[in-house]
Protein backbone atom coordinates (compact mmCIF):
# COMPACT_ATOMS: atom_id res chain seq x y z
CA UNK A 1 0.00 0.00 0.00
CA UNK A 2 1.02 3.60 -0.55
CA UNK A 3 0.16 6.05 1.77
CA UNK A 4 1.20 9.73 2.53
CA UNK A 5 0.82 11.41 5.76
CA UNK A 6 0.80 15.31 6.82
CA UNK A 7 4.43 14.81 7.28
CA UNK A 8 4.75 13.94 3.55
CA UNK A 9 3.74 17.62 2.40
CA UNK A 10 6.61 19.35 4.81
CA UNK A 11 8.33 21.50 2.24
CA UNK A 12 5.58 21.59 -0.80
CA UNK A 13 3.99 24.90 -1.24
CA UNK A 14 -0.12 24.56 -1.05
CA UNK A 15 -1.77 24.48 -2.93
CA UNK A 16 -0.27 22.73 -5.51
CA UNK A 17 -0.61 21.22 -8.84
CA UNK A 18 2.09 18.64 -9.63
CA UNK A 19 1.08 15.54 -11.29
CA UNK A 20 1.33 12.54 -9.22
CA UNK A 21 4.47 10.41 -10.10
CA UNK A 22 4.78 6.86 -9.49
CA UNK A 23 7.15 3.79 -10.50
CA UNK A 24 5.48 0.42 -11.40
CA UNK A 25 7.36 -2.97 -11.68
CA UNK A 26 6.85 -4.64 -14.55
CA UNK A 27 8.24 -8.29 -14.79
CA UNK A 28 11.57 -6.89 -16.70
CA UNK A 29 12.31 -4.06 -14.80
CA UNK A 30 10.93 -1.04 -11.80
CA UNK A 31 9.61 1.53 -14.19
CA UNK A 32 10.07 4.92 -12.61
CA UNK A 33 8.25 8.31 -13.97
CA UNK A 34 5.17 6.84 -14.60
CA UNK A 35 2.25 9.88 -14.62
CA UNK A 36 -1.15 8.63 -12.86
CA UNK A 37 -3.39 10.68 -14.88
CA UNK A 38 -7.20 10.28 -13.79
CA UNK A 39 -8.08 12.66 -17.32
CA UNK A 40 -7.21 9.80 -19.50
CA UNK A 41 -8.46 6.23 -20.53
CA UNK A 42 -4.59 4.84 -21.90
CA UNK A 43 -2.03 3.16 -20.93
CA UNK A 44 1.09 4.50 -22.44
CA UNK A 45 4.44 3.49 -22.48
CA UNK A 46 7.75 5.13 -24.91
CA UNK A 47 8.93 2.56 -26.97
CA UNK A 48 12.46 3.80 -26.33
CA UNK A 49 11.56 2.46 -22.96
CA UNK A 50 10.14 -0.66 -23.75
CA UNK A 51 13.75 -1.39 -26.29
CA UNK A 52 15.75 -0.16 -23.17
CA UNK A 53 14.35 -3.37 -21.12
CA UNK A 54 14.68 -5.61 -23.97
CA UNK A 55 10.87 -5.95 -24.77
CA UNK A 56 10.56 -5.44 -28.32
CA UNK A 57 9.32 -8.88 -28.76
CA UNK A 58 6.46 -8.04 -26.68
CA UNK A 59 5.08 -5.65 -28.96
CA UNK A 60 2.04 -6.46 -31.17
CA UNK A 61 3.12 -3.96 -33.88
CA UNK A 62 -0.54 -2.93 -35.18
CA UNK A 63 -0.42 1.09 -35.28
CA UNK A 64 -3.85 2.53 -34.14
CA UNK A 65 -5.04 6.08 -33.75
CA UNK A 66 -4.89 7.58 -30.52
CA UNK A 67 -7.02 11.35 -29.56
CA UNK A 68 -5.61 13.42 -26.91
CA UNK A 69 -7.59 15.94 -24.94
CA UNK A 70 -6.61 18.76 -27.49
CA UNK A 71 -8.35 16.42 -29.98
CA UNK A 72 -4.66 16.22 -31.59
CA UNK A 73 -4.11 12.42 -33.62
CA UNK A 74 -1.27 10.45 -32.75
CA UNK A 75 -0.69 6.98 -34.22
CA UNK A 76 0.96 4.63 -31.87
CA UNK A 77 3.39 2.13 -32.63
CA UNK A 78 1.74 -1.12 -31.60
CA UNK A 79 0.15 -2.38 -27.89
CA UNK A 80 2.33 -4.60 -25.11
CA UNK A 81 0.94 -6.97 -22.81
CA UNK A 82 2.92 -6.46 -20.20
CA UNK A 83 2.44 -8.01 -16.16
CA UNK A 84 1.88 -5.05 -13.60
CA UNK A 85 2.71 -5.77 -10.03
CA UNK A 86 1.47 -3.17 -7.12
CA UNK A 87 1.78 -5.64 -4.34
CA UNK A 88 -0.34 -7.52 -3.60
CA UNK A 89 -1.75 -7.06 -7.13
CA UNK A 90 -0.46 -8.98 -10.37
CA UNK A 91 -2.55 -7.99 -13.67
CA UNK A 92 -1.82 -8.54 -17.47
CA UNK A 93 -2.30 -4.85 -19.13
CA UNK A 94 -1.98 -3.87 -22.41
CA UNK A 95 -0.42 -1.06 -22.71
CA UNK A 96 -0.17 1.42 -26.60
CA UNK A 97 3.77 2.24 -27.45
CA UNK A 98 4.31 5.24 -28.64
CA UNK A 99 7.83 6.74 -30.65
CA UNK A 100 7.87 9.86 -28.73
CA UNK A 101 9.66 11.53 -26.12
CA UNK A 102 7.96 12.92 -23.51
CA UNK A 103 8.68 14.07 -19.82
CA UNK A 104 7.24 10.37 -18.75
CA UNK A 105 8.02 6.90 -19.21
CA UNK A 106 4.63 6.23 -19.14
CA UNK A 107 0.93 7.38 -18.61
CA UNK A 108 -1.68 5.25 -16.26
CA UNK A 109 -5.03 6.14 -16.73
CA UNK A 110 -8.46 5.07 -15.10
CA UNK A 111 -8.17 1.53 -16.63
CA UNK A 112 -4.76 0.92 -14.87
CA UNK A 113 -5.92 2.78 -11.72
CA UNK A 114 -8.99 1.01 -10.94
CA UNK A 115 -7.36 -2.56 -11.69
CA UNK A 116 -5.07 -2.23 -8.95
CA UNK A 117 -7.90 -0.72 -6.69
CA UNK A 118 -5.58 2.65 -6.02
CA UNK A 119 -7.67 5.57 -5.04
CA UNK A 120 -5.80 8.89 -5.53
CA UNK A 121 -5.55 12.31 -3.69
CA UNK A 122 -4.51 15.27 -5.02
CA UNK A 123 -3.30 17.01 -1.93
CA UNK A 124 -0.50 14.19 -1.70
Amino acid sequence: MISFQKKDLSGLDLPHNDALIISIQIPQAMMDRVHVDEGSAAKILQLLVVQQMGMDAKINRSPRSMTGFNRATKITVGMAGLNFYSPPVNIAQTFMIIDKVYPYNGILGRPGIDKINAITFATH
